[in-house]
């Protein structure tokens, strides 16, 4: 049947501030569009009741599984005191099996006055494998149990990309980046029954938050990435619609590319994946200049000469790139080998470019690049970022305004379970800058959003990232019927209160698969 959306502000993202008064729907499809509410016959209407509709929300840059994972499992992430956390430790590790891991999500030295837990205390716990993630998933610390198992000593070298810390000779528990997934890689094996159930769980959680669809990056850390694959055949399906754009890690990709995987509206495959630096929290994001708070320039995962040859790789796969960056420099070597294989076709896409140079934006813009950005990434790092990088190199810092301003196209993402995945709290902190709670005028305000900018890195821009504008990202005539119905006008409420807007209902495919209220 016929569905009549009406009653309340029909926001279609296509220009600043422009709205229609009643959109028809035809299966999964925009029949037409109307200035005024039309009287039809054999329609269904459904009133808005006041609630404000956009064209679907999209997160560009999320890890579905890695989600799921952390809202099921231990979570750090919202704890601010150490005794909490060392209880939560005691408590799930009472009475596991000697020979399983305890993998931890969230940990955030900012939120605890700086305490950085150590090796040492988490012996003092228990005696069992445990290894906490810290909140930016580029390093982890480890107890003891654990580098007795891996055969790891006080002599153990660095491995390229990855770094092991050590305190006069000695080990402090903390692994880095390559030295930490190299761990994970045998503790993490998750079978196809509980990869589905991490995947039901995070894709519930999103639609209830107004996300239509994500773009993922899980093939690579779950024992074999077909059970991956069959997870999300699993759970999304014409019945429980959803939409994934699959980042193909590099490590799987040869792999990934021959398997008979039945790609369709709801699943797409994308760009190759790979890290090119570290992060910000851990030090090993990689910056030209040393960091101002420690005598290190970060961490390179790749030499220039390696990360061509991942370029490289890409281009002989006839694929696009999706590179992780956080420093100047990484994104300047990521630049660099663009330049000497561009793509066939499409877009290269940079992820995070957090910490940027003047020049490297204009070459960004020569190059033709898009870049997943993550706005609660400012909300999160400041105001200790400052003490990283000291403040000549915060006028280029997270730079949103200055990359649009360029013609750069930006998509909105979260990095969940990094960040908090709401579509709203990302809106939020690309206008305003800075934490909820923080009681400043934001930080960099040079580079903040104007409400309808912040709005389009979930819509129209996350559309363009996609290259499926056609199809998604506005509300006209044709398009798909993905929408995005919120309680509140986020045009009309105080930019303060944007965070606390709440989602009225989800639409995928012409299928409401969440309402908070009902719909009239």
């Amino acid at each position: 049947m016929l569905e009549l959306y009406f009653n309340g502000p029909i926001y279609t993202m296509k220009h600043d501030n422009e709205t229609v008064q009643a959109v028809l729907v035809d299966g999964n499809r925009i029949k037409a569009i109307y200035q005024e509410v039309p009287d039809l016959k054999d329609v269904k209407y459904i009133d808005l009741n006041g609630n404000a509709m956009f064209p679907g929300f999209v997160d560009t840059h999320i890890h579905l599984v890695g989600t799921g994972i952390a809202l099921r499992g231990v979570n750090f992430k919202d704890d601010h005191d150490i005794e909490v956390i060392i209880e939560k430790i005691r408590n799930a590790t009472e009475n596991m099996d000697d020979g399983s891991f305890l993998i931890c999500e969230g940990y955030n030295e900012n939120q605890l006055d700086g305490y950085k837990i150590m090796k040492d205390d988490i012996d003092a716990i228990t005696d069992k494998k445990v290894i906490i993630k810290r909140v930016c998933r580029h390093a982890a610390i480890v107890n003891s149990s654990v580098f007795e198992y891996f055969n790891i000593n006080d002599n153990v070298a660095d491995m390229p990309g990855g770094h092991y810390e050590k305190v006069d000779g000695v080990l402090n528990g903390w692994v880095h980046d390559n030295a930490m997934e190299a761990m994970l890689e045998v503790a993490s094996i998750e079978d196809e029954a509980s990869l589905t159930g991490h995947v039901e769980y995070a894709v519930q959680q999103f639609t209830q938050a107004g996300l239509t669809g994500v773009h993922t990056e899980d093939l690579a850390y779950y024992n074999d990435f077909k059970d991956v694959l069959n997870a999300y055949k699993n759970v999304i399906n014409k019945d429980n619609p959803f939409r994934l754009n699959i980042l193909r890690h590099t490590e799987v990709i040869e792999e990934v590319v021959q398997y008979d995987f039945d790609y369709n509206d709801y699943f797409r495959p994308d760009a190759m994946k790979f890290y090119a630096d570290g992060a910000l929290g851990g030090r090993t994001a990689l910056f030209s200049e040393p960091y101002s708070d420690e005598d290190t320039y970060g961490l390179a995962i790749y030499t220039p000469d390696e990360l061509a040859e991942q370029v490289k790789k890409a281009r002989d796969l006839d694929v696009n790139i999706a590179v992780h960056m956080i420093g100047d420099k990484a994104v300047e070597m990521v630049l660099d080998a663009i330049e000497a294989h561009p793509p066939r076709s499409g877009r290269d896409r940079l992820i995070h470019v957090s910490f940027l140079r003047e020049d490297l934006i204009e070459r960004m813009a020569r190059l033709n690049i898009i870049c997943d950005i993550q706005p609660m990434f400012v909300a999160s790092d400041f105001p200790w970022a400052i003490e990283r990088v000291g403040t000549s190199r915060i006028r280029y810092s997270y730079p949103w305004k200055s990359l649009l301003d360029k013609g750069i196209i930006c998509g909105g993402g979260s990095d969940s379970p990094i960040e908090d995945f709401r579509p709203l709290s990302g809106i939020a902190a690309a206008i305003n800058r800075k934490a909820a709670d923080d009681k400043s005028d934001g930080y960099n305000m040079a580079e903040a959003l104007s409400v309808f900018e912040a709005i389009a890195l979930y819509t129209t821009e996350a559309a363009k990232v996609a290259d499926n504008i056609s199809a998604y990202g506005t509300i006209e005539e044709g398009k798909i019927a993905d929408f995005t119905i919120l309680k509140e006008d986020p045009f009309k409420v105080d930019r303060y209160q944007l965070q606390g807007i709440e989602v009225a209902a989800t639409v995928i495919d012409g299928k409401i698969v969440y309402q908070a209220e009902n719909l009239k």
